[in-house]
C-alpha cells in the first residue's frame, strides 16, 4: 500500500475552494493534469457521483472511472477507483481557518489481488510522481480560488 498526503493553505473561503474542487464540468479547464472529464451520473456532485477522468501519465492518456464514496458538503469527500486490481482512495478534507482553507489530500492504494500485492512494493517508486501530480493539481485550483476570492 502506498499513501501520499499533501497539505496546502488556500487564501479563499471553504465554500469557494470546495466548489472549485467539486466542479467536474470545468475540471479539465482548471486542472492542467486532467485532459478530459466525462460525467456519468446526473445531479450535483455528491455521494455516488461517477465520472471518467483522463490524465496524461508518462506521456500517455490514462482514463479511470472514479466514484465519490464518502461526502460531507464543504468538509470532505473521498473518490475511489478500482482499476487494474488496485483500489485507489483519494480523500480531500477542507478545514476553515479564518477566511482561508486548509486543504489536505490523502492518496492511498490497496492491492486487490495476489499479483498486484506482489507488485505493491514497486508502488513506492511512484510515490514522488504521485505527490508532484497532486501538488500541481492543488496549485492550479489554489490560483483560481485565490483569484476568485480577491474579487477578480
Amino acid at each position: 500500500m502506498v499513501t501520499v498526503t499533501v497539505t496546502n493553505t488556500i487564501n479563499a473561503p471553504v465554500d469557494t475552494v470546495f466548489g472549485l474542487f467539486t466542479d467536474l464540468e470545468h475540471c479539465s479547464e482548471r486542472v492542467s493534469g486532467i485532459k478530459k472529464c466525462e460525467i456519468l451520473t446526473v445531479g450535483p456532485f455528491g455521494l455516488r457521483t461517477r465520472w471518467l477522468e483522463t490524465r496524461e501519465v508518462v506521456g500517455l492518456g490514462a482514463t479511470e472511472e472514479l466514484e465519490v464514496t464518502a461526502f460531507e458538503h464543504n468538509r470532505a469527500y473521498t473518490i475511489t477507483s478500482t482499476g487494474h486490481n488496485v483500489r485507489v482512495d483519494t480523500q480531500c478534507t477542507f478545514q476553515p481557518r479564518g477566511e482561508d482553507t486548509d486543504l489536505t489530500i490523502t492518496f492511498s492504494t490497496e492491492a486487490q489481488s495476489l499479483p498486484s500485492r506482489l507488485l505493491s512494493p514497486l508502488g513506492w517508486t511512484m510515490a514522488g510522481t504521485i505527490r508532484r501530480a497532486i501538488e500541481h493539481d492543488v496549485l492550479d485550483v489554489k490560483r483560481m480560488a485565490e483569484h476568485h476570492a480577491a474579487g477578480h
